[in-house]
């Protein structure tokens, strides 16, 4: 208990003493009056006495006041009203008590004493009792004003201690008092704010609807804020708030003011808004994350260290006909079944001691029955300190996809099986009709140059030498092909060659072959190079002999032949109906032609551009063809002067027959 407390104390139990501490001054000119009331009152007070008040107010300069002061009206000199005016424009009437001592005791000299700052009167010839218990009332209200300072500042301390900020405010709602934190957090000072409307320094309003909040009605029952808040400073910018407002009530009804407390929630609100943000987003990604499992075709799961299944995605759902719910948490063994499980619980026991690793297993039971060949993949997945913590599982049903390609095996083994048969039995047959077909020309030679032959003899000759000649033609374009097929590729036999030359006397063949022909040929450039003559005769022959069949009857055909740097470009073109453009992808496979007509007149089996083909390709060329209506078709061939290195042999073998 503080010293003032235990004054007031002993004060309040016992009205006629105090504690020896308690000082009062005693102010009085008349000696013997002065001697009398120190004596009485020194039994009870520490007390010092004056004669006059320029004493006293010197005294009392050097500051440590004393806790009651007996004044006398009559004072030489400064009088003793002049005196406690003075006294009470620096120490209130709770600090610094002031009794009067007045010799007339009239109500006037009362009321003007009272209306100079003194507490109480008492008129003289001074009695006893009547002065203890009128300086013991002084004392009360002195030790009532210390305990109130006291309290003041205590509670002015712990205000400004707290960190929560805190506004008080009168029974007006105007502002009394702005702890430090209230301060920092609306932007007003105290001094600036006291007096003012509530609503003027407290502005606040609702974060979501941005409408102000009443506060009259907060201020006499609500027990918060409701919602978020935003607090507008007083220089206009916003801080969010969480807090809540209380009346202070005297009396069970008396409302003396109203109390705020509130704190900055920047921080928080900055915190909640994060982690709203996050949470959203963990959200999405989940939901993201769960379309994209949900998207793989592939059967994928987590599987944790006790063999149960974790998340798994929608295909896993449709293998076994059970949801996710109902999947999470259960067992691999009851599941898949004990047989599939039998099968598959080495590859899990492997998984789970943190193995990534991949198989393939054919014939594994299946829960709705029969057997599913799969294909899996395990991925590890491990935590700190532990070995495994479970793994993640693709699973992909290849029972089908197998099926498939196993027929797809087998049908393209029988397909590539009767290709070889049919490619060798038209080498076969093609190579054993060489001879008997070089019979005939060799006969129907010597019958020409016979002279005793009759004119319908002769004709019946040539017939037979034109038809032998184009079936020996259609022999060398089988045995091409057989070649080109079976043999590795078109045989050459490279010699140095002027391609000039040959083109001409090439064409020239196709003309004396054709003689309603017009073929003109332009050459420039460099023609020399290392090149096959025989079969790059083969491939000009068959380029112009198709342009004569093919092209417009009476238009020239164009054969140019250009030689720049490391290559020859050869070109074929002629005038007619454009190739079909659905012909033109296809068009140097076997049996192809640019046309839907049949070939009555030449009976070709459709293998001389596949044949040209593999001539330029053996010859590290290229072929092109382009075809428009009005603009012709036009052969261009590629060829480089020498053959660039190559792993392929430049003379494969020839196949057997």
């Amino acid at each position: 208990m503080s010293k003032t407390a235990a004054h007031f104390h002993d004060l309040t139990a016992d009205p006629t003493h105090a504690a020896p501490s308690a000082c009062v001054w005693l102010v009085d000119d008349s000696p013997t009056q002065l001697a009398h009331a120190r004596e009485l009152l020194s039994k009870h007070y520490a007390t010092e006495t004056f004669s006059n008040a320029e004493q006293m107010l010197e005294r009392l300069s050097l500051g440590q006041p004393p806790e009651v002061l007996l004044l006398d009206w009559q004072l030489p000199g400064i009088s003793g009203l002049d005196a406690c005016r003075y006294v009470r424009e620096h120490y209130d009437d709770v600090t610094l008590p002031i009794l009067m001592l007045s010799t007339w005791g009239t109500h006037d000299d009362f009321t003007e004493g009272l209306q100079a700052g003194a507490n109480d009167y008492i008129a003289k010839p001074l009695h006893d009792a009547e002065l203890l218990a009128r300086v013991a009332s002084l004392m009360r209200i002195h030790a009532q004003g210390e305990r109130l300072r006291e309290r003041e500042a205590y509670l002015s301390t712990t205000l400004a201690s707290i960190g929560d900020a805190v506004i008080t405010t009168d029974r007006a709602g105007r502002v009394v008092l702005l702890n430090p934190a209230a301060e920092r957090i609306t932007g007003w000072r105290t001094t600036d704010a006291r007096q003012r409307s509530v609503e003027e320094v407290f502005r606040i309003i609702d974060a979501a609807s941005r409408q102000p909040i009443e506060l009259a009605p907060a201020l006499d029952t609500a027990p918060g804020l409701a919602g978020p808040t935003l607090l507008i400073r007083q220089d206009g910018t916003e801080v969010p708030i969480e807090g809540s407002a209380a009346p202070i009530l005297t009396g069970p009804r008396d409302l003396a003011g109203a109390v705020l407390i509130f704190r900055d929630v920047t921080e928080q609100t900055q915190v909640r808004q994060r982690n709203e943000a996050l949470t959203e987003r963990l959200r999405a990604s989940e939901a993201e994350e769960a379309m994209l499992l949900d998207a793989i075709p592939v059967l994928v799961s987590f599987v944790g260290a006790d063999e149960r299944y974790g998340r798994v995605n929608k295909a896993y759902e449709d293998w076994f006909g059970l949801t996710q719910d109902q999947l999470r948490n259960q067992k691999i063994r009851d599941i898949v079944g004990e047989a599939a499980y039998a099968v598959l619980s080495p590859f899990v026991k492997r998984g789970l001691a943190g193995e990534s690793f991949s198989f393939e297993q054919h014939d594994v039971p299946y829960r709705f029955g029969g057997t599913r060949d799969v294909k899996v993949s395990f991925i590890a997945h491990r935590e700190p300190g532990q070995p495994g913590a479970g793994y993640v599982s693709l699973l992909q049903d290849i029972t089908a996809q197998r099926k498939l390609e196993q027929e797809r095996e087998l049908h393209a083994r029988r397909l590539q099986e009767q290709a070889e048969f049919e490619q060798q039995l038209i080498g076969i047959v093609s190579h054993d009709l060489r001879n008997p077909l070089g019979a005939i020309l060799l006969g129907t030679e010597r019958l020409k140059r016979a002279e005793e032959l009759e004119p319908n003899a002769l004709k019946s000759v040539d017939r037979i030498h034109a038809s032998a000649s184009r079936a020996v033609r259609m022999v060398k374009e089988l045995l091409d092909f057989t070649q080109a097929r079976l043999g590795g590729g078109i045989r050459l036999e490279r010699t140095p060659i002027d391609i000039h030359a040959l083109i001409r006397t090439a064409v020239q063949e196709v003309e004396e072959a054709h003689p309603s022909a017009h073929v003109n040929v332009v050459t420039s450039g460099d023609g020399q190079g290392a090149w096959d003559a025989d079969r790059l005769s083969q491939v000009i022959q068959n380029l112009v002999t198709n342009a004569v069949k093919y092209g417009q009857p009476e238009a020239p055909i164009e054969v140019t032949l250009e030689g720049d740097g490391d290559q020859v470009t050869l070109s074929v073109h002629n005038e007619g109906p454009p190739i079909p453009p659905e012909h033109l992808p296809n068009l140097f496979q076997p049996l192809q032609r640019g046309t839907d007509e049949v070939d009555v007149a030449s009976r070709s089996v459709g293998l001389g551009l596949f044949i040209v083909k593999a001539v330029v390709d053996a010859h590290q060329g290229h072929i092109a063809v382009s075809s428009a209506p009005g603009a012709g078709t036009t052969f261009t061939v590629t060829l480089p002067r020498r053959a660039a290195a190559s792993p392929e042999p430049e003379h494969p073998p020839e196949s057997t027959h």
